[in-house]
């Protein structure tokens, strides 16, 4: 932060300053704020800093740590599922990003994203940590979100494949219609490597959970998930399971189908990042 001109310090402050330097004694938080400088300074920062964070600066010259990687204060037990999720990664997915930086995105304002994570099927899983330090969440199960429309024209979302909803459904949704509300919902498609296979992030889901990134829950009907294919494509890329295949990690594959094609089993795994 460059220093408007002829500002200067307090010859006592500078002292006070100076004598930090090799020296234990800290002064002041009010002493230090006597001076115009400083205390323009601290103002500053509390624009930049919660004021939480800030109230609990007693060095004006300590970094506030930002919010979002603070270590949250008391219990939340309703992080002890994705803290199990988080403590099962390898130790080279836990280099990018500390649990208690997790822990802080999601209790941060209020719980938002915790929020987001717990609306997600089955609550949600901890599933990977992206190459940018973003932890990745995905619905919890193989099952897609799947989405239709009953006989009103309302869109259904529907968890865990569940059959009576399922029977309610009038028209199923198009590539268009369901990438629309899961954007609208706060969250993303998984997307391929553009070259129809395995972006790294679907390559974590399976790693980590030890299940197909798509299946239905017996094993032995189609699944599929669209994929994140850009706005109004002709044609959308999905991940597809088929059943009763040699190998039951080995039985999901991409291929590009018409966006607007419609069936019970093609829905969204859902992806959020934090």
């Amino acid at each position: 932060m460059e220093a408007k001109k002829n500002r200067t310090l307090k010859p006592s402050i500078e002292k006070a300053l100076a004598d930090l330097i090799g020296s234990e004694e800290r002064p002041k938080l009010e002493v230090i704020l006597e001076d115009p400088v400083v205390a323009d300074l601290h103002s500053k920062l509390g624009k930049l800093f919660s004021a939480e964070t800030m109230a609990k600066v007693k060095d004006p010259l300590e970094a506030p740590v930002p919010a979002e990687s603070a270590e949250p204060e008391g219990l939340h037990p309703e992080l002890d599922v994705y803290k199990q999720e988080y403590d099962r990664m390898s130790d080279e997915a836990k280099g990018r990003c500390a649990w208690k930086t997790v822990a802080g995105r999601l209790l941060a304002n209020n719980g938002e994203k915790l929020k987001k994570v717990q609306e997600m099927q089955g609550g949600g899983q901890l599933v990977g940590i992206d190459k940018n330090g973003k932890v990745l969440f995905k619905d919890k199960g193989v099952e897609p979100v799947i989405y239709g429309f009953d006989k009103e024209g309302r869109l259904m979302k529907i968890y865990d494949y569940d059959t009576e909803q399922v029977d309610q459904v009038e028209t199923w949704a198009d590539y268009h219609e369901i990438r629309e509300q899961v954007l609208k919902d706060g969250y993303e498609l998984f997307a391929d490597d553009d070259n129809c296979e395995f972006s790294d992030e679907m390559r974590q889901v399976e790693a980590h959970t030890n299940e197909p990134f798509v299946a239905s829950k017996d094993g032995g009907e189609w699944r599929s998930t669209w994929l994140e294919s850009g706005y109004k494509p002709v044609t959308a890329r999905s991940a597809f399971f088929i059943p009763h295949s040699d190998s039951y990690m080995d039985s999901v594959e991409i291929d590009e189908d018409r966006s607007n094609d419609r069936g019970e089993n093609c829905g969204a795994a859902r992806l959020l990042r934090v």
